[in-house]
C-alpha cells in the first residue's frame, strides 16, 4: 500500500465513510493504531486534517492559517501533529496522550527494551510517553531520532454552533489548533501540560490571536474571509 498510494491520497480517504475494500482495510488498521504514519510527513508541516475538512470546508484554512503562523514566528506547532481529527462532543479541542504514534529510532528501542525487558506493553508506551521522559532513561541520544507524530481534536461543529459559516469560526478553529498542538509541545518537552489562567495553552492562544489581528488584512485576502478581525 505504501508503495501505491502517496501521502497526499491518504490525507484525503475519509475513514468515516471509506470507499472499497482497500480503503476499509487501511481504515482499519489505523483505528487500532497499525503502522500508518508517512515518514515523509513527520517533523514537517504536513497534517492530515481530511476528518475536519470533511465537515467542514473551510477548516483547511484554519490549518493553512496556522502554517502560516508557524512559519513566521519560528512557533513550529504542526511539527508535532500528524492528525487532527474531529472531537464529537464536548469542549472546542482536546488532546490525549494516549493517541501519540511517535516515530522512536530502532537503537533507542533496543535500549529501552534492555532496560525493561520484562514488559510486554512497552513497544505500545513509547509511544504515549513523553519525549522528555524517554531521554531521561536513554541520555546523550540524539534527540532528532524521536520524532512526535501525535493526533489532536477539534470539535467543528461545536465552532460552527457558535459562530456560523463565518471568518470567526476560521480563526476560531485556527485558534484551537494552536490550542492543543501547544499541548502537544508542552508535554513532549516538559513531561506534564495544564490548562487555565497564565497556562502556556492560553498564551499562545492569545499569541496567535494577536498575530492574526495584525496581519488581518493580508491574512483575509488571502483566504477570502470578509469583514474585519472578528475579535
Amino acid at each position: 500500500m505504501k508503495s501505491r498510494w502517496s501521502v497526499s491520497y491518504k490525507r484525503k480517504i475519509n475513514c468515516n465513510n471509506p470507499k472499497g475494500f482497500s480503503q476499509k482495510n487501511y481504515c482499519k488498521r489505523k483505528k487500532r493504531g497499525g503502522h500508518y504514519l508517512e515518514q515523509s510527513t513527520l517533523g514537517t508541516e504536513d497534517v492530515n486534517a481530511a476528518e475536519v475538512e470533511s465537515i467542514y470546508a473551510q477548516a483547511k484554512k484554519s490549518v493553512m492559517m496556522v502554517r502560516d503562523y508557524d512559519a513566521a514566528t519560528g512557533a513550529n506547532l504542526l511539527t508535532n501533529i500528524s492528525t487532527i481529527a474531529n472531537l464529537a462532543s464536548g469542549a472546542y479541542g482536546l488532546y490525549v496522550s494516549s493517541e501519540n504514534k511517535k516515530s522512536i529510532g530502532p537503537d533507542i528501542v533496543q535500549r529501552m527494551r534492555m532496560i525493561f525487558p520484562k514488559d510486554a506493553e512497552l513497544d505500545r508506551k513509547l509511544h504515549t510517553l513523553p519525549k522528555k521522559v524517554i531521554m531521561q532513561y536513554v541520555p546523550n541520544i540524539d534527540p532528532k531520532k524521536i520524532i512526535p507524530s501525535d493526533v489532536i481534536r477539534i470539535n467543528v461543529r461545536k465552532h460552527l454552533s457558535q459562530y456560523g459559516d463565518t471568518s470567526a469560526t476560521v480563526v476560531e478553529i485556527a485558534s484551537s489548533i494552536v490550542h492543543e498542538a501547544t499541548h502537544v509541545k508542552e508535554f513532549e518537552e516538559t513531561g506534564a501540560t495544564r490548562d487555565g489562567p497564565g497556562s502556556a495553552v492560553q498564551q499562545a492562544e492569545a499569541s496567535f490571536k494577536n498575530w492574526a489581528k495584525q496581519n488581518w488584512k493580508q491574512l483575509s485576502a488571502k483566504y477570502n474571509l470578509p469583514g474585519e478581525f472578528p475579535f
